[in-house]
């Protein structure tokens, strides 16, 4: 049976596999910048779906940014740990977030998208509680509303997504602005991007 409600599982299954084939050349780096901009160079910075921590907090550690890096793949964090055995990390679903602290800026690139739709609306007012004010939220979607399959590894992969005049809303209603909406970007591989600030 095809996983769709904790697609981090599948990552537990090919974690390995997905170190060695996920690119590396940091192809989100101008949208990166645009959020390091907009916060303090001492905010700090939640990596929602951090991954094996290649390239993103790579990236944002080569800054010298401070980073709380959580992902709900046991496997994925293993092989991070041994990239940054310097940095923390954090076993957690997204959507049970429980931290004790607020950020500059949550980063939440190629996760959650992962997330059925039913979920992903209730995302948004954990976003903003876990935000300062001023905050910066980035994520990726579908471009439209519907349902897609990845094959990673022999392994089927799912995403979902709500539709931009949905994903606006929620926005709106939590308390955010939009800065940048790009779908299917082209220079990030087709990835439909949202970046956000809140009010």
């Amino acid at each position: 049976m095809k996983e769709t409600k904790d697609v981090y599982k599948v990552y537990d299954k090919i974690a390995d596999w997905f170190h060695q084939n996920r690119g590396q050349d940091l192809m989100e780096k101008a949208y990166l910048d645009f959020v390091l901009a907009k916060i303090p160079k001492d905010g700090k910075i939640l990596d929602l779906g951090c991954g094996t921590g290649k390239p993103i907090l790579a990236y944002l550690l080569s800054l010298g940014r401070t980073v709380v890096a959580v992902d709900a793949s046991k496997e994925i964090l293993k092989i991070a740990a041994k990239n940054f055995p310097n940095q923390a990390f954090i076993l957690q679903d997204m959507r049970k977030l429980d931290l004790p602290e607020k950020f500059d800026a949550i980063i939440a690139w190629h996760s959650f998208f992962h997330l059925p739709a039913v979920d992903q609306p209730l995302m948004f007012p954990i976003f903003k509680q876990y935000l300062n004010p001023g905050g910066m939220l980035v994520f990726t979607s579908g471009p439209a509303a519907g349902e897609a399959w990845s094959r990673l590894n022999e392994e089927d992969v799912y995403h979902a997504s709500l539709s931009p005049t949905d994903y606006e809303q929620l926005l709106n209603e939590n308390g955010f602005i939009v800065l940048k909406k790009a779908l299917e970007d082209p220079t990030v591989g087709k990835a439909s991007v949202w970046v956000c600030q809140k009010t």
